[in-house]
């Protein structure tokens, strides 16, 4: 699946008093098997782009278009893009009702006219492919841990099997331990169920250390995008915007400026470390 943005510009309540440009002239294209972190201060964009990737919102200006047709014509199958695009809004267990979790994840298989039993076995591999196990199918979702109600909202989107999987900030609000685990996910999820990811995150390091690719926003314009150790090298930019490199960053950079031959571009801790130990044997 390819989708892509051309020149997409977006108005809140254009005409009126209220108006607000929320998206101004954005190109971009996400490419099959990608894992994609999009970063931006709050009133950035982010939210607006990404409900834009499946037809939630339309372009007041552009185009989007997936595998080159334009979901804006009149007879376009939106229906079928959201089941292509899945889309996890922030604090998603807030989107669980159904009396049982398996019932819950099967709502959206349901939705597309599969009978019950085929809906359900949609649910129980989504289940099974975020850590919920038998076990947990007849329970009710209202009784789960907050990592796990995220965990079924997921599984919920994931048995629509879609190819583009977006989520806007999905470890909101969660302790160190539960970010862990859904990012440990959507890692997991990427490398063996080859779905695209697409994550929204105010997170430096989290994006530094899952996304291959980064798009940073800005007054609803893309400033930047390119790979981490490209992206979080301009420290002094994303300052200026509301923004920060990750911690990691900041240290080589003072290593550098105390002497130390060590990349600038590292971003995670494991590269640091190497960049570290490397200059270490090279002084000794």
């Amino acid at each position: 699946m390819e989708l892509k943005l051309e020149h997409v510009s977006y108005t809140y309540q254009p005409s009126t008093p209220y108006e607000m440009k929320a998206l101004e002239d954005v190109s971009m294209t996400i490419g099959s098997g990608e894992f994609i972190g999009m970063i931006g201060h709050t009133g950035s964009g982010k939210s607006t782009l990404v409900q834009h990737l499946n037809g939630l919102l339309m372009a007041t200006q552009g185009k989007v278009l997936v595998d080159g047709e334009n979901i804006a014509g009149k007879n376009y199958p939106l229906r079928e893009l959201r089941c292509r695009v899945g889309l996890v809004f922030q604090y998603p267990e807030y989107q669980l009702f159904e009396a049982t979790v398996l019932e819950d994840v099967a709502f959206g298989p349901k939705n597309r006219n599969l009978s019950k039993e085929e809906a359900f076995e949609c649910a129980r591999e989504a289940m099974r492919s975020v850590g919920l196990d038998e076990s947990y199918e007849s329970r009710s979702p209202f009784e789960l841990s907050g990592g796990q109600k995220r965990r079924a909202a997921i599984a919920g989107i994931l048995a629509m099997k879609p190819e583009l999987l977006v989520l806007d900030e999905p470890t909101a609000g969660m302790d160190p331990e539960g970010r862990g685990e859904i990012l440990r996910l959507l890692k997991r999820l990427h490398e063996e169920k080859k779905i695209s990811i697409v994550l929204v995150s105010h997170s430096m390091e989290d994006v530094a250390d899952y996304a291959g690719r980064i798009i940073v926003l800005d007054k609803g314009k893309i400033l930047y995008d390119d790979e981490p150790s490209k992206v979080f090298v301009h420290v002094k930019e994303l300052e200026e915007i509301g923004l920060a490199a990750p911690a990691v960053s900041y240290v080589m950079a003072q290593l550098r400026e105390r002497g130390w031959n060590v990349a600038p571009s590292v971003t995670t801790i494991d590269g640091a470390a190497e960049e570290i130990l490397r200059e270490i044997r090279n002084r000794s």
